[in-house]
């Protein structure tokens, strides 16, 4: 490849020059966003909850590690998401006017839609692009937690892999509920499709 001279402005050529989306980094992003939710749902194979039938004070297995774990998820899930939806907007972006994304995108929403759910908000799209949108300009970022239908103050709660999120559009507030499999899984669709396109 040859080096460009220093005294050629690469700001004149011709070529279109748009952001560049990683289609490895994103996969990437994606299976964090779903190992992050996943380590989530074993929280309660390390919760010691039966110990006080023993007389020992119920603890984690492992207490270091699950601080770091129950400390840190739903700021990496945040961080990873917010990182996923820009590129993945920047990419349906870049590749709307073609007809074979766009063939893929429609069988994606036929099998996977919807991938929210509005619960406050006119006229919201329940699209994997509306959600990525969601994501990008929420100002309430809330996983969604269960203790399996234990009492509310027994079981270990774990993240369902559903995230509401608020904001507003203008002065128009709304809620919505991305069903975080759905959206991920969409997402790794879309990256194997264009990986196999080439």
């Amino acid at each position: 490849m040859a080096v460009r001279p220093p005294n050629e402005n690469p700001y004149h050529h011709p070529y279109v020059k748009p952001l560049a989306v990683d289609l490895e980094e994103v996969e990437r992003i994606a299976r964090d966003c779903f190992e992050i939710v996943l380590a989530s749902r074993s929280v309660g194979a390390f919760w010691n909850g039966d110990l006080e039938e023993f007389g020992e004070k119920s603890d984690w297995s492992f207490p270091s590690l699950m601080a770091a774990h129950l400390g840190t998820a739903e700021e990496r899930l945040s961080t990873s998401l917010a990182k996923l939806a820009v590129l993945f907007r920047a990419l349906d972006d870049q590749l709307a006017t073609d007809d074979d994304y766009n063939e893929c995108k429609a069988r994606l929403e036929s099998e996977l839609s919807p991938f929210l759910t509005a619960y406050s908000g006119e006229g919201i799209p329940t699209t994997l692009r509306e959600s990525c949108n969601k994501i990008i300009h929420c100002e309430d970022f809330r996983p969604v937690y269960d203790n399996g239908s234990e009492p509310r103050d027994e079981g270990v709660y774990y993240m369902t892999g559903e995230i509401e999120l608020e904001g507003r559009k203008g002065t128009k507030n709304w809620l919505v509920s991305v069903d975080l499999f759905n959206l991920l899984e969409g997402v790794m669709d879309t990256i194997c499709f264009l990986k196999a396109k080439g």
